[in-house]
């Protein structure tokens, strides 16, 4: 039978990493991913940040002036429908209706969002795969 021998459990760590790893909690991380992993992230995060761009070029040019405000206090800003509408002195029902549209004969009518998903489809801009 084999005696436990606690020096071979150990592994010895400099004080100066252990303090770095303890103000910085991302550093752990950082010293555990591989650089191909590293590389992968970066790179999905630049494509990320490239689809942002291209939506909110889209969100300024495409939509009108009301959808683009809506659109902007809506996702921008995080104010609930309520907010915008006491904010621009409409009703929450006419907010619902610039962000999502209306159902008519089972279809969904107008909306900023169906209008940017569909101008993201032409230029090739896939949100749901990073959403």
């Amino acid at each position: 039978m084999s005696k436990f021998n606690p020096d071979f459990w150990e592994v010895s760590v400099s004080p100066d990493i252990l303090e770095s790893v303890l103000e910085a909690p991302d550093m752990l991380e950082r010293l555990l991913v591989t650089p191909e992993e590293s590389r992968a992230v970066q790179d999905r995060q630049l494509v990320k940040q490239q689809a942002v761009e291209v939506i909110r070029e889209l969100i300024r040019t495409r939509l009108s002036p009301r959808q683009r405000r809506i659109v902007e206090l809506y996702f921008y800003q995080e104010k609930t429908q309520q907010e915008i509408a006491a904010e621009l002195d409409i009703n929450q029902q006419v907010v619902s209706k610039h962000l999502f549209g209306v159902l008519r004969d089972g279809r969904r009518v107008g909306g900023a969002l169906k209008k940017l998903r569909r101008l993201c489809e032409r230029t090739g801009v896939d949100p749901e795969k990073w959403v």
